[in-house]
């Protein structure tokens, strides 16, 4: 089954997860790599269950938590 979650959204971040089955693709992450992990531990997931990261574009609305999250995990990034 798929499923779209929003996490966050407007102009202080946005960031939403599509899934589908063990499949988890996180789209932008405009807020803070922490607030994006708990996030994530809420649904049950964690950074390594991430299949990847789609960036829309690069305003800081949609990558505001990235680099913090690039040091410490390898997720693919489009």
């Amino acid at each position: 089954m798929t499923s779209f979650r929003t996490i966050a959204s407007g102009s202080s971040g946005n960031a939403s997860l599509l899934s589908c089955g063990s499949t988890h693709l996180l789209i932008d992450m405009g807020i803070s790599c922490r607030r994006t992990l708990a996030a994530l531990k809420e649904m049950g997931l964690t950074a390594e269950d991430l299949s990847g990261i789609l960036i829309a574009h690069e305003p800081t609305d949609h990558i505001g938590g990235l680099a913090t999250y690039i040091k410490k995990y390898s997720t693919p990034i489009s």
